[in-house]
């Protein structure tokens, strides 16, 4: 239980009268003995004739006084402080020793994401090759002219800083608008709150619209685990036509939506009386994919 600030005080003037006692003592013996300085109270001066039983029994008792009245109890309050202290270093070194392992393991990801990403572009450029080279039956130069390299080498870049993208629809467009906040306020309605870089409107500003939000995250990581709590937000109130979607292209868009399409076409066609065929559940279908 720690001490309040009248305890500390009281310990203070304990200290205090502690100092100024000893010093009182040892100048009434100095000036007995003759002498200037306290390294000089010895056992050679004290046994001067002059020195009676007398004097060192005073100062042995005055002496006493001062031990068992003042730095005994002042002992007994700094020990176990002492052993406090010594305990809260202990815990500081081994708190120190855990933040050095866990930076080391977060080092250890980066170099494996690193890794993972040299060997994801060496299999894109080695299939782009290969594709090139069947394709093209020129020359081997046409199949690895650098400008095919150079565009695998984009198509493995783009992928990666897209998997790092967030984008969210349905978030309320203003004039002087602060994004970065916006998206913090979203990302907080469902209990993250992690770094969040580059925010922007995507696409041209249209009068009646709301333009997407697109932002990054530190990596894929942190992306998935957002997604993952995105439906969060239903409960959240004035979130519930928001959504977090990741940033796909254009073509995975289409296919994303033709298979929701075909999804919620089965799911309606479940639900239907049993007089309906097949047939109508495959022209819901083809509905759905035109």
């Amino acid at each position: 239980m720690e001490e309040g600030p009248s305890s500390t005080t009281v310990n203070e003037r304990l200290f205090e009268f502690l100092v100024k006692e000893r010093e009182m003592l040892m100048k009434n013996i100095r000036d007995d003995l003759g002498v200037t300085s306290s390294s000089e109270v010895n056992a050679r001066n004290l046994s001067k004739r002059n020195i009676t039983k007398e004097n060192l029994c005073s100062w042995l008792e005055r002496m006493s006084i001062i031990l068992n009245s003042n730095a005994v109890p002042l002992l007994q309050i700094t020990v176990p402080k002492a052993d406090r202290c010594e305990k809260l270093e202990q815990e500081k070194i081994k708190d120190q020793f855990t933040i050095i392992k866990l930076q080391d393991e977060v080092l250890k990801k980066k170099d494996e994401e690193v890794e993972v990403m040299k060997q994801a572009m060496k299999q894109t450029v080695k299939r782009e090759i290969t594709s090139y080279a069947s394709a093209v039956t020129k020359s081997c130069a046409t199949a690895l002219a650098p400008a095919n390299i150079g565009k695998a080498v984009k198509t493995v870049v783009d992928k990666d800083e897209r998997l790092r993208n967030v984008i969210i629809y349905g978030l309320p467009e203003t004039t002087e608008e602060n994004l970065p906040d916006k998206v913090e306020s979203i990302l907080l309605g469902i209990n993250e709150k992690p770094i969040v870089k580059d925010c922007c409107r995507v696409g041209p500003k249209k009068s009646g619209a709301v333009r997407p939000i697109k932002f990054t995250l530190g990596n894929r990581d942190i992306v998935h685990q957002v997604l993952r709590k995105s439906h969060l937000l239903r409960n959240k109130e004035g979130c519930q036509n928001v959504y977090l979607c990741p940033d796909r292209t254009k073509e995975e868009r289409t296919a994303f939506k033709l298979s929701r399409e075909k999804k919620k076409a089965v799911e309606k066609a479940q639900y239907q009386s049993p007089s309906d065929t097949e047939d109508d559940v495959l022209l819901m279908l083809r509905r759905g994919s035109g």
